[in-house]
């Protein structure tokens, strides 16, 4: 009887203690105020923005323990700083994912986060109805590209881009691209440039240095027009400079005067061209026709010569003789063309007869001769001498830069 008295006694201390200990375990929690979810909810551990590649990122989702049932992972967005809203549109593994209670999964998410880095995201994980989901916000490392472009109205078959990789950058990049966009959204991509580019021998840029380039495009059908200069790299970093090409030459036949031979001199016409002052470079003058009768003359005897090209300053106007036998078609309409090396032509069209003759404003526009835009050559060829800074040897890293010089050159497209 004492035994069996003793162990009942042991047993009601044990349970006495048991309930001391829950009693004070759960008011200890109660006095915190934690409260379990009613119904699922999903956590985001991570999100992780790889420096090396802008293609994706990674996602680490947890469904918690006391979740105590499956969480369904229908999509997965980025809110932008502006306020949109993009959905990611690949993921792996695929969505929907579904996670039971207590596991996590790292989703790799390939939406290209390139144009906004260094800038708040937040990344938004939806969940099947019933369930809660989670939102995180996060932001990409910082690297930054800066360009200037510069073009030379004396040259338009090129231009010079200088790439800097701004020493607030988190890391060295690769180059491997230059693409353009113009104002009607034609992307012309993979320019050919002096240094070469290409993603298989990139030009590598530590932070805070910078890298000339000589880049080919015939921009002459595009002056005056917006355009949009992109730099790519390996890792997916884009840099954009918006530039204006440099307006046309204007030049304009302001006089023709029909003179009489007189004492054996061969017949001729003195023409009066004008470059205007608004015109960007010289006027590089190599030729004159005249049409007649739907057949045209070239005037091969010229004073001052053509031959090298006669360069007409803005705001500057020259007298040209062209020895050209115009009696034979006295009375008629003729129809006199100025060209110059860059395909920028005046015409004024007058009835040939003894006299002065001032015609009205003539054709000045940018022109090419023939040829659909961007392919055309100008119709006169001249040699003419320029000192460029070689883009292959120029790199600028704090205060030290090396400058060698080149004889310029258009590069043949690749």
């Amino acid at each position: 009887m004492r035994r069996t008295t003793l162990a009942l006694l042991f047993i009601a201390c044990a349970l006495a203690s048991s309930l001391l200990t829950y009693m004070i375990t759960s008011g200890y929690w109660y006095s915190l105020g934690t409260k379990v979810p009613k119904r699922p909810s999903l956590a985001v551990e991570e999100v992780y923005f790889p420096i090396d590649d802008t293609s994706y990122f990674n996602v680490t989702v947890l469904n918690p323990s006391y979740s105590l049932e499956a969480v369904r992972v229908e999509r997965i967005s980025v809110l932008l700083p502006g306020g949109e809203v993009e959905e990611v549109p690949r993921t792996e593994p695929s969505l929907p994912l579904e996670l039971e209670a207590g596991t996590s999964e790292t989703i790799m998410c390939y939406w290209d986060w390139a144009n906004y880095t260094g800038q708040p995201l937040t990344v938004l994980v939806s969940v099947a109805e019933g369930s809660s989901g989670a939102i995180f916000r996060a932001r990409p490392p910082l690297v930054e590209l800066l360009l200037e472009a510069v073009f030379n109205a004396s040259s338009p078959s090129w231009f010079l881009l200088n790439v800097t990789n701004s020493g607030k950058s988190e890391a060295s990049v690769r180059l491997c691209g230059i693409d353009l966009v113009l104002d009607n959204g034609t992307r012309v991509s993979d320019l050919p440039t002096e240094p070469e580019l290409s993603i298989e021998e990139p030009q590598e840029l530590a932070q805070g240095e910078s890298l000339l380039l000589n880049c080919t495009w015939d921009w002459l059908a595009y002056r005056n027009r917006t355009v949009v200069v992109v730099a790519r790299t390996v890792e997916g970093y884009k840099g954009y400079t918006e530039q204006v090409t440099p307006p046309p030459v204007i030049i304009r036949i302001v006089e023709v005067t029909f003179s009489t031979a007189a004492g054996g001199t061969r017949p001729y016409f003195n023409l009066t061209v004008y470059n205007e002052p608004t015109s960007p470079t010289p006027a590089r003058i190599c030729r004159v026709e005249v049409l007649v009768n739907q057949t045209t003359s070239l005037v091969e005897d010229v004073v001052p010569s053509l031959t090298p090209p006669y360069v007409l300053e803005p705001g500057a106007n020259v007298t040209f003789t062209c020895y050209w036998n115009w009696t034979t078609y006295e009375g008629l309409n003729a129809t006199i063309v100025v060209e110059t090396v860059l395909g920028y032509r005046a015409e004024a069209t007058v009835r040939i007869a003894p006299g002065t003759i001032k015609p009205g404003a003539a054709l000045a526009p940018a022109h090419r001769v023939s040829g659909a835009p961007g392919s055309a050559q100008p119709v006169c060829s001249s040699m003419y001498l320029a000192i460029l800074v070689s883009p292959s040897t120029m790199r600028s890293s704090g205060s030290e830069t090396k400058v060698s010089l080149m004889w310029p050159r258009p590069l043949s497209p690749k």
